[in-house]
């Protein structure tokens, strides 16, 4: 469920762009100098996202500097870090072995297998370091293995516990801000969650794969219906983000919310729009 909030490029200044970069290669070199190289392997736009958000909130003290990476060796990236980008960089890794670990036990995958082992001791680490968000998303992979093993038709009910999960993730610190970032790490976690659906009926079909939409996705207006219910979902959550006292990076952020969380998901109804002709 990952790489769906991501930016719309060709609508960002060059300077917004920059700075976006900036946040998602510094969660990059965070990731591999706090719990080792291989946990790079757990960057994603979504924690990238989540880090850009706390930073602007908490306003913590922040580092930037130009370095060169293994996949940039040439021309040096700005790259920033402080306590929020650590903190984002743990959950990357505690949320990408778990999720490693999902795609194990459902479908005996071997590469994740191979890719779980790989991040377990970073994962243990993390886990030690954030013991609430951690037990959010063992109870989240235990409640959908559950929701999965009795193939459950409630469409609300596999995405209301991702919702949940994500819902504790952006809370870092408990205070005056934790009901906004629930509220808007809830809503977030449900739009991912069904979005994935959503592109991914027909794979999952083909494989017999758990997918609450696959029985509805032949009624009359489906692809509409789905967009209401995402439009519905977005609007709660970014109610809860226009409540945060938010200034630094607020553009760019509006650019995710409003704009790039969707791109994948006009990909994909263009597809079935393609394929119904």
């Amino acid at each position: 469920m990952l790489g769906v909030m991501i930016a719309r490029k060709d609508e960002l200044r060059f300077r917004e762009y920059y700075r976006y970069r900036a946040f998602y290669c510094g969660l990059c070199r965070t990731l591999g100098k706090r719990t080792g190289i291989t946990s790079r392997l757990a960057l994603s736009f979504e924690m990238t996202f989540l880090a850009m958000l706390l930073t602007s909130l908490y306003e913590p003290e922040t580092a930037e500097e130009k370095h060169r990476c293994a996949l940039h060796p040439i021309q040096k990236r700005q790259m920033l870090s402080n306590e929020a980008i650590d903190y984002c960089a743990d959950l990357s890794v505690l949320v990408s072995y778990y999720d490693l670990r999902d795609g194990w036990e459902d479908d005996r995958r071997v590469d994740r297998l191979a890719e779980s082992a790989l991040l377990k001791k970073a994962a243990e680490t993390c886990g030690a370091r954030w013991e609430r968000q951690r037990d959010a998303v063992i109870r989240y992979v235990d409640a959908l293995h559950e929701v999965e093993r009795r193939n459950d038709s409630v469409l609300d009910t596999a995405a209301n516990l991702t919702g949940e999960m994500l819902a504790e993730l952006y809370v870092m610190r408990e205070d005056v801000y934790s009901n906004d970032l629930r509220m808007l790490g809830y809503g977030l976690g449900k739009f991912i969650y069904l979005e994935d659906c959503f592109e991914d009926i027909e794979s999952d079909r083909k494989r017999g794969s758990y997918n609450p939409l696959i029985t509805r996705q032949d009624q009359p207006a489906f692809t509409e219906n789905i967009q209401m219910m995402l439009d519905g979902i977005m609007a709660e959550a970014t109610a809860a983000f226009e409540r945060l006292p938010l200034l630094q990076d607020a553009e760019i952020m509006r650019n995710i919310l409003y704009s790039g969380i969707w791109q994948r998901f006009e990909a994909a109804a263009a597809r079935r729009q393609e394929k119904g002709k």
